[in-house]
């Protein structure tokens, strides 16, 4: 995939680049994709050295609360977590009071991306939506599998459909961004790392990045994934150097299907999240 049509499908004009946007302000993006390529992701690099800072997060982390929010803009963006599945042993009985908002379909703006989000499946007329809603689904900033690495069970994870939305870790996200395929890589792909070592333990960041502070629809998803070792049970974490499985990426949230959408359309549906403003053949 090219990536001037990557961002065309994220918003971008011709002469504006994800460098322009305030969450990856910190970071070199380094295409992965190309003309022959089906990926559209790209690895980050940080442009300031962050290794005490990252130690810092992970002494907190190992010692204090495994999970913390990523704060942007005021409001929850994403999260920073200890993975460690030693952990996920303790009051594995203790379920938290999850902070679950009921949404009030009355609120609900029709064929929009609150609409699919936040409205019990069984209840949403299907002709409300255009086709773009079989292409957009509620995705999970943090990995849904992250109960197996915690000392409590989840309190990320929606688990009531019909009456309550946890807003904090839902967001409106395309198939293809959100999931795993055989030619092309999504968040699943990269979640997978994790959930194929489930030996291992891992410092896990994951962000929705906006293009603007007031966009209802992220234009991707950040994750930074470093695995974690520890010398006994009483030693400080530490990261692996040079590990394999470290990595950090921007999954940008965009579809390839052939369609008449403008990239002001585009542009459009991350403003507002109104499932009409694109068209698919």
């Amino acid at each position: 995939m090219e990536e001037k049509e990557v961002l065309k499908r994220l918003g971008f004009k011709e002469d504006e680049n994800l460098g322009k946007v305030e969450q990856l302000k910190n970071y070199e993006l380094s295409y992965a994709g190309g003309k022959e390529s089906p990926n559209d992701y790209f690895y980050l690099t940080d442009k300031n050295n962050i290794d005490d800072l990252m130690s810092a997060y992970l002494k907190v982390l190992s010692t204090e609360q495994p999970v913390l929010p990523i704060f942007y803009y005021g409001r929850i963006a994403g999260w920073r977590a200890y993975l460690n599945p030693d952990l996920s042993t303790k009051d594995k009985k203790i379920r938290y009071e999850p902070p679950y908002i009921k949404i009030h379909e009355k609120d609900v703006q029709p064929g929009s991306t609150d609409e699919l989000i936040y409205v019990p499946q069984s209840k949403k007329d299907k002709n409300v939506f255009t086709s773009a809603d079989t292409r957009i689904e509620r995705g999970h900033v943090l990995l849904g599998c992250a109960s197996s690495f915690l000392p409590f069970k989840s309190f990320l994870k929606r688990v009531d459909y019909n009456k309550y939305s946890n807003i904090i870790n839902t967001i409106p996200q395309f198939k293809r961004a959100n999931g795993n395929h055989s030619k092309s890589h999504g968040q699943e792909y990269f979640e997978k790392i994790i959930t194929d070592h489930k030996d291992l333990q891992f410092f896990y960041e994951c962000e929705a990045i906006f293009a603007l502070p007031t966009d209802k629809v992220p234009i991707g998803t950040r994750i930074r994934i470093v695995e974690v070792e520890r010398q006994d049970n009483n030693a400080d974490p530490t990261f692996v150097k040079n590990s394999d499985l470290s990595t950090q990426v921007f999954i940008p949230n965009c579809d390839y299907i052939k369609s008449e959408n403008t990239v002001d359309d585009y542009r459009a549906f991350f403003i507002g999240g109104d499932l009409n403003s694109l068209k698919w053949k």
